[in-house]
């Protein structure tokens, strides 16, 4: 973003204050596993008991305001999507916090053939061959890892069942279907589906969680495994066989039967069913309180009872059922827990989501339940149920709900609307606004209170929690914040959002957040920053599970304490099937996607902006090491990529074909359509858009993306503008740059290079250096003559930098590198010439700050952390090697700079703090 340049809608001026989940700091949240002892449940030596309503769709969310998807071969197929961290945390706390202390939820759901043309996607997907076993989708699957971290965190125990036996989600005849087999073939143990369903327990129950990094099975957090949702045709050896399997993969965990409307008398027997479950609804003649007496009769005390699920009814029947599950005792034996059919919590952005059950007028109910929903009963039934709460704990009545946490406001928009994320037991807000003056800002002013969320049925495209209609002051400066409160107490203020009235519209105030340009100078929050950044490509494919996420942390604290702040980063790799390309890729065929690596850059960028990182992010490459240009000529139609590093092709055949990619309409079109996919993505860690993330500085086309000659100047320059103006339009408040070389990607013409950089939507220039790759330098000479190398080196930045400065813009060298002693391969091997090298640089950049100058930030190539380079082979990366600071196609550990680099990484810190002081 310029300085003066053209207004933009909104943002939010404080995005950051929305708590980050500490992902892989999470400390397990109970001291025991719930155990069965007879007919009881306990934690510890206390009988755990406990009642609630049913929240199914903690993982996974239908998102009814859509309508149903016409699409959809089975009539009533819905939208869905997957929940964000904050929402999954704001249900979780509602419910914790309102007095649920256990929480089935539903189950997982299986791929249909409409899903696609729906976009929907779903936990178990079709085998990567027809004899295969069904697969996980590792998207739901770190979305169902954070509902059990959160869970975990907030104390909330979960009920965890398999496969539905209804199609609603897709069940047991999608999972059949995988082979063609009959919905039936799922209950016979002989089936390839039943092989399947049990695939799928084994895969899930073995997971380890890439947020907390347990194991599943080690989880205190999940109570309880049930077979699956309604399995009404559950034979003795269905269970018999499916429970000995749960058990022996979790056997401090509980394995609940869920058979639906009758109780198999072998299930009372089998040593591996701890808990037997029914369901109550009108339609089966058993939602009455007298079915809670028949079943605990059958039981006979053998195992616990679960009345897992009941509803659509009146208050008053319901009440009936619920106090029934609390006090009816036969021989001793009681309900464990009852759950009243359905919870939906708040949106990300503001309202709830909703959910009409059918046919039968009844609606998800709110918590902590809101005036709106009178027609749904909803106070009603949510005072039920905290009673029923309280009496399974020994109390007569429920106590007061807790004061409310606080709102998350997330923005306000051009027309003055606020839009904010209810708080957990919110049941109604005040909206506080103030004026920005010279002298700081005046005394927060109410602008509404009793101002409720609770609406059913919100549409957010057409609702709106509330918008100021106050006439302001033109110019005007104008903070917003909102405050939650219930008939127990006001909660803390929320984040404040900050706006600046021009033509009469809200538009933003990116203060403290975004960087900034200003002439050859980027600011933060009004001041100079200059910065000595490194190259950390790899970053995303360690944060992609949980093992590279504890080596990501410990890298991201060790940059930290160096001083380093900026860092820059490939969004992800084109699946290429050369052995120069790095593995895995994120880009797997055109449009595409490894959501794990998705996932890993999300946790990247949450675990920057906690230490206060700003990321450079590259969307392609002009080399082969990561597939890049050349992996799109190829994917549409252009041949073979000639590989540089085999016997039959050199770098001008490589070369030569790259250059292709500028001219080829199908493969920049594709190009376009995966820069929108990245930059229209909302991070599923901090529930931020990447696109309104101040953690992302800046957008850069490519890696070095090369003219290659001067016929190929038209194209190339076509590309960069239609590429700048795409993302201009997709993320107007961060910087763009398109990752030159400079003159060495320019055809060697310095006016080329000022030519394609004429866009008043680059931002500021690039530019780099290679001493050892350009013959500067030659580390076998005797005496290899550095101060050549500097030479030719402050040539090239001097004449780069004439060039920002005509342009009136920035100018970063970010990449440059030097190799170790001899070109060694050793991580231990001498760095003194490196040192040298870069010492000199470093002090230049330093100098330019202080004389306020247009040089303003190195990333030097490239950090490699606490990986251990693979030097066998000639430092060749193999699939397995630790990721370091060279790619695969360069050897492993030449220019990296490991953390054992004592003596370049003292410099590094010496200069990052002068630079601090500016």
């Amino acid at each position: 973003m310029k300085l003066n340049a053209k207004r933009h809608k909104w943002i939010f001026s404080s995005l950051f204050s929305v708590a980050l989940f500490a992902s892989g700091a999470h400390a397990e949240g109970f001291d025991n596993f719930i155990e069965r002892r007879g007919h009881k449940l306990f934690n510890g030596e206390k009988e755990f008991r406990f009642a609630g309503i049913h929240a199914p769709e903690l993982h996974r969310i239908e998102d009814d305001s859509r309508g149903v998807c016409k699409a959809d071969r089975r009539g009533w197929g819905q939208y869905f999507k997957w929940p964000t961290k904050d929402e999954q945390e704001n249900w979780i706390m509602a419910l914790a916090d309102s007095g649920h202390k256990a929480m089935r939820i539903y189950v997982l759901s299986v791929e249909h053939p409409d899903d696609k043309v729906c976009g929907r996607e779903t936990h178990i997907l079709k085998p990567a061959n027809p004899d295969g076993m069904p697969r996980l989708n590792e998207r739901a699957m770190q979305v169902y890892d954070q509902m059990i971290a959160l869970a975990g965190e907030h104390k909330l125990r979960l009920i965890l069942p398999f496969i539905d036996h209804w199609q609603w989600w897709g069940g047991r005849e999608q999972l059949a279907a995988f082979y063609g087999e009959s919905a039936d073939d799922f209950y016979r143990t002989d089936s390839k589906t039943y092989q399947a369903y049990q695939h799928i327990i084994k895969s899930v129950i073995t997971r380890k969680n890439t947020i907390n990094g347990l194991h599943y099975y080690q989880d205190k957090t999940i109570m309880a495994w049930e077979t699956g949702n309604e399995l009404k045709a559950s034979t003795e050896a269905f269970v018999s066989a499916t429970a000995e399997l749960i058990k022996s993969l979790a056997p401090k965990q509980l394995v609940i039967d869920g058979t639906y409307l009758s109780i198999l008398p072998s299930s009372l027997e089998d040593p591996n069913v701890d808990i037997i479950s029914n369901h109550f609804y009108t339609v089966n003649d058993n939602n009455k309180p007298e079915t809670v007496e028949q079943d605990l009769q059958t039981i006979s005390g053998k195992k616990v009872y679960f009345l897992g699920e009941f509803g659509l009814e009146t208050v008053d029947n319901l009440n009936a059922v619920m106090q029934a599950a609390v006090h009816t005792e036969v021989n001793g034996a009681r309900t464990a827990g009852a759950f009243i059919w359905g919870f939906r919590g708040h949106r990300h952005n503001g309202g709830f989501y909703w959910h009409k059950e059918g046919d039968s007028g009844h609606y998800s109910y709110h918590l902590p339940g809101f005036n709106e929903g009178d027609d749904n009963n909803e106070i009603a039934v949510v005072n039920l149920v905290r009673k029923a709460q309280a009496q399974m704990a020994g109390l007569d009545e429920a106590p007061a709900l807790p004061s409310p946490r606080a709102p998350k406001l997330r923005f306000v928009d051009e027309n003055f609307s606020v839009a904010f994320m209810g708080a957990p037991l919110g049941r109604s807000y005040r909206i506080e606004r103030r004026q920005l003056i010279e002298s700081g800002s005046t005394k927060w002013h109410v602008i509404a209170k009793n101002l409720s969320d609770g609406k059913n049925r919100f549409d957010p495209k057409v609702d709106r929690l509330f918008t100021d209609t106050e006439e302001l002051k033109e110019g005007g400066k104008y903070e917003y914040r909102v405050i939650a409160q219930n008939e127990s107490g006001v909660s803390s203020a929320s984040n404040i959002i900050a706006i600046e009235v021009v033509d009469g519209k809200a538009k933003m105030l990116a203060q403290n957040q975004f960087v900034q340009v200003d002439g050859t100078q980027f600011l933060i929050g009004g001041k100079p920053y200059y910065f000595l950044g490194t190259n950390y490509w790899y970053g995303p494919l360690l944060g992609a599970n949980a093992q590279g996420r504890e080596r990501l942390i410990q890298e991201l604290d060790h940059l930290q304490s160096i001083g380093i702040n900026n860092l820059r980063v490939l969004v992800g790799a084109e699946k290429s099937d050369s052995s120069s390309v790095i593995q895995p890729a994120l880009q797997t065929r055109p449009g595409e996607y490894n959501e794990s690596l998705f996932n890993g850059l999300d946790f990247l960028l949450a675990e920057m902006a906690k230490r206060d990182m700003y990321a450079v992010l590259y969307l392609n490459n002009n080399w082969i090491w990561s597939g890049g240009m050349s992996q799109y000529l190829n994917w549409f139609g252009y041949g073979d990529v000639p590989d540089p590093f085999s016997e039959e092709h050199d770098w001008p055949d490589y070369m030569a074909y790259s250059q292709q990619f500028y001219s080829c309409k199908a493969c920049v079109d594709a190009y376009h359509q995966h820069v929108k996919t990245v930059i229209s993505r909302t991070n599923q860690v901090t529930g931020i858009p990447y696109n309104l993330d101040p953690t992302i500085m800046s957008w850069q086309l490519a890696n070095e993306p090369r003219v290659f000659n001067v016929e190929n100047q038209e194209a190339f320059n076509k590309w960069v503008n239609d590429s700048v103006e795409l993302i201009e339009t997709l993320a107007p408040y961060q910087l763009i740059s398109t990752g030159s070389e400079g003159e060495a990607g320019s055809t060697m013409s310095l006016k080329l290079f000022e030519q394609n950089h004429q866009n008043n939507n680059i931002d500021y220039l690039t530019m780099h250096v290679w001493p050892k790759n350009w013959s500067w330098y030659d580390a076998f000479s005797e005496n290899p003559d550095i101060e050549a190398a500097l030479e030719k080196t402050f040539t090239y930045m001097d004449k780069h930098l004439a060039v920002a400065k005509r342009l009136n813009k920035p100018i970063v060298m970010s990449e440059f590198g030097f190799p170790r002693e001899k070109e060694s391969l050793a991580s231990m091997s001498s760095v003194a010439q490196r040192d040298a090298y870069f010492l000199k640089i470093f002090d230049r950049l330093v100098k330019e700050a202080d004389s306020s100058g247009a040089l303003a930030g190195l990333n030097f190539w490239a950090y490699g952390g606490f990986g251990k380079a693979n030097i066998e082979n000639k430092g060749k990366w193999q699939p397995g090697d630790d990721y370091v600071g060279d790619p695969a196609q360069e050897p492993q550990g030449l220019n990296t700079v490991f953390a054992s680099d004592s003596s370049t990484l003292e410099l590094i810190n010496q200069t990052t703090q002068k630079l601090s002081k500016h």
